[in-house]
């Protein structure tokens, strides 16, 4: 998803298509699914034809229905993206909430991309204990999925029956070590497709024994004990809700104590033309801003002007990718959290 975000970011050429559509996960409601679609792609296509040349539009439409045609409801997440030009179109269906939207510009509308891609909320839960191991997928406190095949439930085939063998404690925890090296062998293509942080559950010797064996280290940001071989689904997420609602807060006071270190050495602007500026010399590290914030205007000669009219652009967008293209950082902060700062601040880098 990264290098998606950093090449739909860096695109600047019209027309380019973004259509958010709110999923659902489950039977009936998915079934309104498509017919939402259906509806937004309409919208786009007598939009498109409304702005654009036939001759323009005409390959950006094909790729949309192309694309449109292939989606399978049935394995939706909170909201589909659907972003595309002459060139091409991509899909993807993302763990947060959105509202139904076309948005035709010469940009791509990237912010639920980009929020899907930092979020935290969204993360793996391994079940450790010396006889099985499960691989779960959460948001927040709802199961994306749980994994049912070859790899998970990892059953324990490294034991010994010796009674010999048993009294040796080196021995048994060698062998419980070999376990759970193999297991997370088979855990790294998941965390490799999708790099999201993990909770582990289970006894504190096992969870240590774990960690230890863990070729990709710093990606464990909670731990909680207990036994969980055969606790269900929900059950679990009872106990990691709590977990990640905690890093969460703790990763964004984080980043209200950064502001406000670099506050303390006068780099920080909170202006939106003077953010814009400086993203354009290079010199923004980290953008923060909350996540509903938007401002409609236009950009002229390096000035930002708000404008009333409809249709006018969100600029703040235009930074977002300005600050994406000069190899900043840009953080997504929950509603009021910004408050002193408007609604939106940037670190530089000097």
């Amino acid at each position: 998803m990264e290098q998606a975000l950093m090449t739909l970011s860096q695109y600047h050429g019209a027309p380019a298509v973004t259509i958010l559509l709110s999923t659902h996960r489950t039977h009936p409601d998915n079934k309104q699914d498509p017919i939402q679609l259906k509806k937004l792609t309409t919208e786009a296509e007598t939009r498109l034809y409304e702005l654009y040349d036939k001759r323009e539009v005409w390959p950006v439409l094909d790729k949309i229905k192309a694309a449109e045609a292939e989606i399978n409801h049935d394995y939706n997440l909170e909201s589909l993206a659907i972003f595309a030009n002459t060139d091409g179109v991509q899909v993807f269906k993302l763990p947060i909430a959105t509202t139904d939207r076309v948005v035709i510009g010469d940009r791509f509308e990237i912010r639920p991309l980009l929020k899907a891609w930092q979020q935290q909320e969204h993360y793996y839960i391994l079940t450790i204990a010396k006889q099985k191991i499960r691989l779960l997928e959460a948001y927040n406190d709802t199961l994306i999925r749980e994994i049912n095949n070859a790899d998970f439930p990892l059953a324990n085939q490294y034991f010994t029956t010796d009674p010999m063998k048993l009294q040796q404690d080196a021995i048994v925890d060698d062998l419980l070590k070999e376990y759970f090296n193999v297991a997370d062998k088979k855990f790294k293509p998941y965390y490799h497709e999708n790099p999201l942080p993990v909770i582990l559950l289970g006894d504190t010797k096992s969870i240590a024994y774990y960690q230890e064996q863990m070729d990709i280290k710093n990606i464990v940001i909670a731990t909680a004990p207990g036994s969980y071989d055969d606790t269900t689904a929900h059950e679990i997420l009872k106990v990691t809700f709590p977990l990640i609602q905690q890093h969460m807060a703790d990763k964004q006071q984080g980043d209200l104590n950064d502001i406000e270190a670099a506050q303390s050495k006068q780099k920080v602007l909170n202006d939106l033309g003077d953010i814009y500026r400086a993203a354009e010399a290079g010199a923004a590290e980290t953008l923060y801003l909350e996540k509903n914030y938007f401002f409609q205007g236009a950009i002229d000669n390096g000035t930002i002007a708000e404008s009333g009219k409809p249709g006018a652009e969100d600029v703040s967008l235009v930074v977002i990718d300005t600050v994406l293209s000069k190899g900043g950082k840009v953080v997504f902060m929950d509603e009021n959290t910004l408050n002193a700062y408007q609604g939106i601040a940037l670190v530089t880098r000097y």
